[in-house]
């Protein structure tokens, strides 16, 4: 997992194929963030609005065909995270929704805020959306590079 500032997120294209484009795609929507699913050469993102949810609610997720990089753009989320492997399956891979569900202790815990992101990788047992005391509203790009 690597937790960055979104001015930085550039510094890891050589790791992560059609970053590049994803960023620039990212850009557009910054200042007027409208809900919804965008397409960029080699990826796409979802653009999501809420509030999060208790933290010892839900399980954690992991991908196996996408990195997943999340993009606070406003307000702020908790997100808990694991390596995969000291984590317990409870819902098995889907290849639909490119998700297996685990159970762990949330020993790491990381406050994200606006103007910051988070890169996971396979290996990378993460619980998004998440707050330790108090519920907070976010806006976030979800953006899915193919491995």
């Amino acid at each position: 997992m690597i937790i960055d500032i979104f001015s930085n997120l550039s510094f890891y294209c050589p790791m992560i194929k059609n970053l590049d484009n994803g960023i620039e795609a990212a850009r557009k929507y910054w200042d007027s963030p409208a809900e919804g699913r965008y397409e960029f050469e080699g990826g796409f993102f979802t653009i999501m609005k809420g509030v999060t949810k208790p933290m010892a609610e839900g399980t954690f997720e992991a991908h196996r065909k996408y990195v997943d990089i999340q993009i606070v753009i406003e307000g702020s989320e908790d997100i808990a995270w694991a390596p995969v492997n000291q984590l317990t399956e409870v819902v098995p891979y889907s290849e639909e929704k490119d998700a297996a569900r685990y159970d762990g202790a949330t020993d790491h815990i990381m406050h994200i805020s606006a103007g910051m992101c988070y890169i996971v990788f396979p290996n990378d047992g993460h619980r998004p959306i998440r707050h330790m005391d108090a519920e907070q509203s976010y806006t976030k790009i979800v953006m899915k590079l193919p491995i």
